[in-house]
């Protein structure tokens, strides 16, 4: 059940089988979940001995709870540092470098370029749309990171598909290719 969250049952079936003394290979295969998910979520929570069901489930929740404040939002003196860089035509991952480079004893002034193209790409949804588009060199207004798969990346144009082949072909009347 990959990328499945554990449910509050699941947290109770954890928690009754750390009282049996079972392994976390034991109480992953009778939860159908791979051993490291239910290892982390005992560290996560305490560890063995103080495994509780409920605070694990709140503190799931917590950690759940929307909308979460973004850091460009929350700080901004950063935000206006980020800002400046990009109006210079800086990309994000030169403002981020820029930023370390700055303000090298300040933790908060601190941004990763990923942070700044989503922050971006969000905004981009709204009345800011041209203005991304002016901003990033690429001037695309949706993020498309680089770890896709092949198959996402493209398709081969002017493919047709076996299903639409012609009659002649299924019926296996004639050989090699048709048309030209």
């Amino acid at each position: 059940m990959r990328g499945v969250e554990l449910s509050s049952e699941d947290r109770e079936v954890i928690l009754c089988s750390l009282a049996r003394g079972e392994s976390c290979r034991a109480i992953g295969s009778l939860l159908d979940r791979d051993h490291s998910v239910i290892s982390r979520e005992i560290k996560r929570n305490g560890g063995r001995d103080i495994y509780r069901s409920g605070r694990a489930q709140n503190r799931a929740n917590m950690c759940r709870t929307r909308p979460k404040s973004r850091v460009l939002e929350a700080h901004k003196r950063l935000h206006d540092a980020v800002r400046e860089g990009l109006a210079q035509k800086w990309s994000p991952r030169q403002v981020s470098k820029r930023l370390r480079e700055d303000f090298p004893e300040d933790d908060t002034m601190r941004v990763s370029h990923e942070t700044v193209y989503q922050t971006l790409y969000l905004q981009a949804r709204g009345e800011l749309g041209t203005q991304l588009t002016l901003a990033l060199s690429q001037g695309r207004v949706a993020r498309v990171p680089r770890s896709r798969t092949a198959v996402a990346r493209g398709t081969i144009t002017g493919m047709v598909n076996i299903s639409e082949r012609p009659p002649e072909v299924a019926d296996g009347e004639c050989a090699g290719i048709l048309g030209g």
